[in-house]
């Protein structure tokens, strides 16, 4: 079996430890996986509202003088603090421009992947392996590819899910710990995942209604599609076919095709089978409008909590409910701000850089406003940059 190492020659690569694929996705299965906070989870059975999780514990009590003053029509500006020291620069366009292009990269390749795999032949993964690495060595780059995933219009449905899906994975990669070889091996894995949907005709996949039996059916085998398909053409690496396979497997059981539950599931697998609801969920649909982060967090975590691995919800709590870094913001006040610094244990309330006011005027000098210092003020909604004020 053709080692990970073997391909990219980094020199750091060369001194990790060379264990065997197979071992090491099995070992992380039980060993590398953090355990949620039971009490989390009990307020969740509780019925306790998701951001009751996310919020620190010490709440602050505004006062009922500074409520009556909102409701009268307070000025937003009265709210936001000027800046005090000097903070990142966030209009680096430039470098934010060159990390998208990882990602524009890495969508090309996976059209060529597809399409490929179509036409019968194997394409190699030598290319794609180079710039998924390029991802892992700059940990910056994916706080920008999570905005690029997030708010990216006009790009083929199937293909931007194969490449958001590898972003998202990567997200809770890094919240796992994971080394940089077993990100590259989670990231790889990823983006194949749903080549077996190539064989599910249109018109299932397209359908907007509910799928009858017969339909359900047909589409389910997808994954088995895939893993035959992947099998072949990279013999070397399983794992990457094991995660076809086993995406849509479930730790309560109830997943498919062969019904695995816990740690008979491959730790990449699980990964990919709950963002792969996350994006499902964060992009638009013939039947429905996309959701926020947050609320694709909130609906995962009180719908399907049971079909998920907890250390994998903890790592998603932290790395995806968060606005992306750099993304554009509307705010209860009607103000939009770019979001400037993430924090993780409050990640709902990130700091952001104000823009334009309510009145959708643009504001002068920096204006930086740190939201959990701030109780008033919440995100409403996230907007795309071309919907900013002129």
């Amino acid at each position: 079996m053709v080692r990970l190492s073997e391909i990219i020659k980094e020199d750091s690569l060369k001194k990790q430890e060379r264990v065997g694929v197979e071992k090491s996705v099995q070992k992380n299965n039980s060993s590398k996986e953090e355990v949620v906070d039971q009490d989390a989870f009990e307020k969740l059975e509780a019925g306790i509202q998701f951001k009751e999780i996310v919020k620190e514990k010490k709440e602050e009590v505004v006062e009922q003088e500074t409520f009556e003053k909102v409701d009268t029509g307070i000025h937003f500006t009265g709210l936001v603090t000027e800046k005090k020291e000097a903070a990142k620069k966030p209009d680096n366009k430039e470098k934010i421009k060159q990390y998208e292009q990882f990602y524009d990269s890495i969508y090309e390749w996976t059209k060529r992947f597809v399409d490929s795999v179509k036409a019968g032949k194997k394409l190699g993964l030598s290319e794609v392996f180079k710039l998924i690495e390029q991802v892992v060595d700059n940990a910056e780059s994916l706080d920008i590819l999570y905005r690029k995933a997030i708010y990216a219009k006009e790009l083929d449905t199937y293909i931007s899910h194969l490449v958001n899906v590898m972003v998202y994975s990567l997200k809770i990669g890094q919240g796992l710990g994971y080394n940089r070889e077993k990100l590259i091996e989670l990231a790889i894995a990823s983006l194949l995942h749903d080549i077996g949907m190539i064989r599910v005709p249109d018109s299932i996949v397209n359908k907007t209604e509910k799928l009858n039996d017969e339909e359900f059916n047909t589409m389910k085998r997808h994954s088995v599609a895939g893993h035959e398909m992947l099998s072949k053409l990279y013999p070397e690496y399983p794992w990457i076919a094991e995660v076809a396979l086993q995406e849509h497997e479930r730790e309560d059981g109830n997943g498919y095709p062969n019904r695995l539950r816990g740690d008979e599931i491959n730790v990449y697998a699980k990964i990919v089978s709950i963002v792969d609801v996350f994006e499902a969920l964060t992009h638009k649909r013939p039947q429905r409008k996309r959701f926020l982060p947050n609320d694709a967090v909130k609906i995962i975590v009180q719908q399907e909590k049971d079909a998920f691995s907890k250390g994998i919800i903890k790592a998603m709590l932290t790395k995806l409910s968060a606005f992306p870094l750099y993304s554009y913001v509307r705010l209860n006040s009607k103000a939009i701000g770019m979001v400037i610094e993430i924090d993780e244990v409050s990640p709902l309330r990130p700091t952001l850089q104000i823009l334009f006011d309510d009145k959708g005027r643009k504001i002068a000098g920096e204006k930086i406003v740190k939201l959990k210092d701030t109780p008033l003020l919440y995100i409403t909604d996230a907007i795309y940059e071309e919907e900013l004020p002129k």
